[in-house]
């Protein structure tokens, strides 16, 4: 939940950052941004808080192999991480235009979004990659903890995650467009063919997807299966061989090095540049 607490925070900045640019073009990815975040953040701190209390941790090193314990949910888990970065849903339309706002504005901003943006890339898909690796021998499927009540809220979210990626376009023509017109008098100039190229590409990404995982899960089987590379010394496929010919089990852990970025070392740091830029900001608005 921390990790969903600063993405949090990282989106929050970059939607106050649009505002501060305050043009059409800024403030129609801030909109966006917000209602794409709100729906698939929620997702996600639902997943989280139902892992915790069916896994008794909220740990990401115990998230290991999660989608053979707890399929469906990993499922809809995949969604929520994919609507906060991945091409076919709606958040990533916002950051390209949030890119090109800032770039219009000021480049070296452009700078800021683009180190921030790759690592949210960076987090996310190592999250992601984890949730979905299998190990041989872990076959405990533990579904029957979540009840039928959190199911049917996951799957509104999940759907709604969907449905307002999907419709967009709609959501900026009818809610987000009059209100840039009464505070700007203009709209954010778009080229249609390219829009429309873009709302064809993110429909036929969503589908395709689906179809690859029902193609390979249910008509082809017949894929070649290997088992893991681990640089030499395999036994099996859950254990290798180490150092004095000792017998180990494989273990997937990432590497967090709190010792040189760790909250603790870099909160003072954050506080005191945050409050610093802070007097520079309302110093310059006095002036």
């Amino acid at each position: 939940k921390k990790v969903l607490a600063y993405s949090t925070i990282s989106n929050l900045g970059l939607i106050v950052a649009c505002a501060g640019v305050n043009t059409s073009a800024a403030m129609w990815s801030a909109l966006l941004l917000i209602i794409f975040h709100a729906v698939a953040k929620s997702l996600l701190f639902l997943c989280v808080g139902i892992i915790e209390y069916k896994l008794d941790s909220r740990d990401i090193e115990d998230m290991d192999y999660l989608i053979m314990r707890l399929p469906r949910l990993t499922a809809v888990m995949m969604i929520g991480m994919a609507g906060m970065f991945i091409a076919p849903f709606g958040m990533i339309i916002s950051k390209f235009v949030t890119l090109k706002a800032f770039i219009d504005a000021n480049p070296g901003m452009a700078i800021i979004l683009a180190y921030g943006s790759a690592a949210t890339a960076f987090f996310w898909t190592k999250w992601m990659g984890k949730i979905i690796s299998i190990q041989h021998g872990v076959t405990e499927v533990v579904e029957h903890r979540v009840s039928s009540w959190e199911w049917i809220t996951l799957y509104i979210l999940a759907f709604a995650t969907l449905v307002v990626s999907l419709a967009f376009p709609m959501i900026s023509s009818g809610l987000i467009n009059p209100y840039l017109l009464e505070k700007f008098g203009t709209l954010p100039v778009a080229d249609t063919f390219n829009v429309m190229i873009v709302y064809v590409s993110m429909l036929g990404l969503l589908i395709i997807f689906p179809l690859c995982l029902l193609y390979y899960g249910f008509i082809n089987k017949n894929y070649r299966r290997v088992s893991a590379y681990l640089g030499g010394g395999l036994i099996d496929n859950i254990s290798f061989e180490g150092a004095m010919a000792s017998s180990q089990p494989i273990q997937l852990r990432n590497y967090y090095m709190g010792k040189y970025f760790g909250e603790n070392r870099l909160f003072d740091a954050g506080v005191y540049i945050a409050t610093t830029l802070l007097f520079v900001m309302f110093g310059v608005v006095v002036l």
